[in-house]
């Protein structure tokens, strides 16, 4: 979705409760143009049970508007015409049959496409669609409405059944886990949320937020990776809610090379493969499509995150009445630690400015707090990181 289509620890620990460290991985990230800028791709993007590449074609605001879904093999980049005819393609699913479902961002008509190219209407929503996502454990389709806010499942009678309706600012990007857990990205905030309980009974759990427009969200290796449309990056988001750049300067331009030397020009639909080896990311800026391969070693001394920043687990954890936790710091840094609640409300701030390099100890007075899951969020210049405390 674009904005402008609408508007070492090394040390002992401090407190005497034990540490287990896990044990780091490292990435050696590149990333590659598969098609140049002036595709027919500028939003979202799936991999289709045929092996290839599917993406559509929003367009410009307020015009030319996209009307294409492009087929690219894989993985040399040829290309064709999929399926035309649509206002706005926007958001992209397959079912396991081969059926492919596409967002008429314009109209909120979601078109199937069955792998002959026959086309018919799947759904007619009263408002802007926006993601798609296919619960396969379900056999349904999630679609989730940017102007709408909301995130409804519909099956094949067409009929939309709420999931979420509060909380959500134009969400877009939407996924699922292969254990059928679904998650939902805000476009404006940047704020990624999971659906716990869905789908019995959902509700809204944060995760983490981003410093940025989400762009779409994808889930692979087990963990999620979302695009950040207005910094030119691309991020990588743990399920405890640990936020890197996986690529990008934030630099506005197709640039390939190593991850962090490489620019993205409005990076907007993702897709991943299953084990997060390898992501397709389309341009809202120029059209180009990238590719990002992730090769990863792992080492039990390696245990340095790449921010130079640890945010330690608090404890006790159940806790009641106090908590306490450690930040580690290798570099002097500006930062903002807050407690929130699982939807991202501030509770409490337990730091805020520069602090130095070493160790620094933060209590968390829970007597005021109500029984439930709170997150501790540590954000600096670089980075994000969460923890979960839960409060009896």
């Amino acid at each position: 979705m674009h904005r402008y289509l609408c508007l070492g620890l090394q040390a002992a620990l401090l407190f005497a409760f034990p540490l287990t460290l896990p044990t780091a991985t490292a990435q050696a990230v590149t990333v590659e143009t598969v098609l140049p800028a002036g595709s027919d791709i500028d939003d979202g993007l799936v991999l289709g049970p045929d092996g290839a590449l599917y993406g559509s074609r929003f367009g410009s605001f307020p015009s030319p508007i996209g009307r294409t879904v492009t087929r690219v093999a894989l993985p040399g980049g040829t290309t064709e015409i999929f399926a035309d005819g649509f206002l706005r393609a926007n958001g992209l699913a397959f079912d396991p049959g081969g059926t492919l479902y596409v967002a008429n961002y314009n109209t909120g008509v979601i078109t199937a496409v069955a792998p002959d190219g026959t086309r018919s209407t799947y759904a007619d929503a009263p408002t802007t669609v926006s993601g798609l996502a296919w619960d396969v454990q379900r056999s349904v389709l999630l679609v989730a409405s940017y102007d709408g806010n909301w995130v409804r499942s519909v099956g094949s009678d067409g009929a939309f059944v709420d999931v979420i309706d509060d909380g959500l600012n134009f969400p877009a990007g939407i996924a699922f886990s292969p254990d059928g857990t679904l998650y939902v990205a805000n476009f404006e905030g940047g704020r990624i949320y999971e659906i716990e309980g869905y789908p019995e009974s959902p509700s809204l759990a944060f995760i983490a937020d981003l410093p940025t427009d989400i762009g779409f969200l994808a889930f692979g290796g087990g963990q999620l990776f979302a695009t950040g449309i207005d910094d030119d990056r691309v991020y990588e988001v743990t399920l405890d809610g640990t936020v890197t750049v996986l690529a990008g300067t934030g630099t506005r331009a197709t640039m390939d090379g190593p991850g962090d030397a490489t620019q993205f020009n409005r990076p907007n639909g993702i897709a991943a493969t299953a084990d997060g080896d390898t992501l397709y990311v389309s341009q809202a800026g120029d059209r180009a499509l990238r590719r990002i391969v992730r090769t990863t070693t792992t080492s039990a001394e390696d245990t340095q995150p790449k921010s130079g920043v640890q945010l330690l687990a608090p404890a006790p954890n159940p806790t009641l009445g106090a908590a306490r936790l450690l930040v580690v710091l290798d570099a002097p840094t500006e930062v903002d630690l807050v407690l929130v609640d699982l939807l991202g409300r501030q509770q409490q701030v337990l730091a805020t400015g520069r602090l130095s390099a070493g160790q620094h100890t933060r209590h968390i007075d829970t007597t005021e707090l109500t029984s439930g899951v709170y997150l501790v969020v540590l954000r600096t210049p670089a980075s994000v990181h969460t923890k979960r405390l839960t409060v009896h």
